[in-house]
């Protein structure tokens, strides 16, 4: 009885080695050359806090079409972070980090619900 509890013990330890190493080889490794995110704020929580003036787009792409203008110290409810084209702003160059926020205002001749794509990197998250 004793070479048996001896061999569950030995089989339990090589089977949690041999997971712990595949955990860490798929973790390490960067998932198929897709670019990183820069951002300041990720959208991890349901709402944004934004720090400079900046202007919502339809895309997240600088030469995308305006939406509407977010100022300083609004605070907007996010959707998603996205990796899009590069911009330079809010102090930054080669940021890539859009967040899709919602404008919830009254602006937009009486009706809310524009959608648009900020730079991540003038906002934290709230």
């Amino acid at each position: 009885m004793r070479k048996t509890k001896l061999f569950s013990l030995l089989a339990a330890a090589s089977v949690m080695a041999a997971v712990s190493t595949v955990g860490a080889s798929a973790a390490a490794e960067p998932q198929g050359g897709a670019p990183g995110v820069m951002a300041g704020g990720q959208c991890t929580g349901s709402w944004v806090d934004v720090h400079d003036k900046v202007v919502a787009k339809a895309r997240p792409d600088a030469a995308s079409p305006a939406v509407f203008t977010v100022y300083a110290g609004e605070t907007f409810p996010c959707r998603k972070l996205v990796v899009g084209a590069g911009y330079g702003a809010c102090g930054y160059t080669g940021a890539n980090g859009w967040i899709l926020v919602q404008d919830g205002i009254l602006r937009h001749n009486g009706s809310a619900g524009w959608s648009g794509y900020i730079p991540s990197v003038c906002t934290s998250d709230r």
